[in-house]
C-alpha cells in the first residue's frame, strides 16, 4: 500500500530518498529502483563504512552513536548538495536511526522525496538474522526491534510517502518507488 503522507511535496530535484527500519530493504530497492531509472544510488552505510575503513558497529563501538549521527549528516548533506550542483537524479537510502536527527530530517524533508518503506516486526526479525551487524540491537532480537521501532514511528510518520512492503512483491515495490518519483 502507498499511501501520501504530506500532500505538500516540493521535489524540483530528482532525489529520492528511502527510509525504514534495518531490514526493510532500502538498499536492495534502492539499488533495484535507480538502475531501473538510470538514477545515482547512495547508500550513506556503506559510504560512511567505506571512508572509516569500519563497520557501522566498529563506529559505534569505538566512537560512539553520536559521532556516527554527525558524520551520516554531513554526508547526507554533502551528497544532495553534490546532486543538486550536478542536476542529477539520486536515490539515497540511510541507516534506520538517521531520520530521528531532526537536522538530518529537515534536510530531507525540504530537498528529496521521503519515502518510509514500513515492515512488519516478523518480516524485520526474519531478515535481520542473528543481527550481529546491527549495532542498535540488544538482547532479544524481536524485543529490541520492538523498542527501536517504537521510538522511530513518530519520525518515520513525518515522511512524504509510506509504503507498506509486507504484502508486496520486489517488482512491486520498484514499482510504486518509480511511482512516485514520476510525481
Amino acid at each position: 500500500m502507498l499511501k501520501n503522507m504530506n500532500i505538500s511535496i516540493k521535489h524540483e530535484y530528482n532525489l529520492i530518498t528511502l527510509i525504514g527500519m534495518m531490514g526493510t530493504g532500502k538498499t536492495k530497492f534502492g539499488n533495484l529502483v535507480a538502475n531501473k531509472l538510470d538514477y545515482n544510488f547512495y547508500d550513506s552505510d556503506a559510504i560512511i563504512e567505506k571512508k572509516f575503513s569500519l563497520t557501522i558497529r566498529d563506529i559505534f563501538t569505538i566512537h560512539g552513536e553520536n559521532f556516527f549521527r554527525e558524520v551520516e549528516k554531513e554526508h547526507i548533506r554533502n551528497t544532495i548538495e553534490q546532486s543538486k550542483k550536478k542536476n542529477e537524479k539520486a536515490i539515497i537510502s540511510i541507516g534506520g536511526g538517521g531520520f530521528n536527527n531532526p537536522d538530518t530530517r529537515s534536510l530531507l524533508l525540504k530537498n528529496t522525496q521521503v519515502i518510509w518503506l514500513d515492515t512488519s516486526i516478523n518480516t524485520l526479525i526474519k531478515r535481520v538474522g542473528d543481527a550481529s551487524k546491527r549495532p542498535m540491537i540488544q538482547g532479544d532480537i524481536k524485543i529490541s526491534l520492538n523498542t527501536i521501532l517504537k521510538n522511530r514511528t513518530k519520525y518515520y510518520l513525518l515522511a512524504h510517502y509510506k509504503l507498506d512492503t509486507d504484502t508486496l512483491s520486489t517488482k512491486q515495490i520498484i514499482d510504486k518507488i518509480i511511482e512516485i518519483s514520476a510525481q
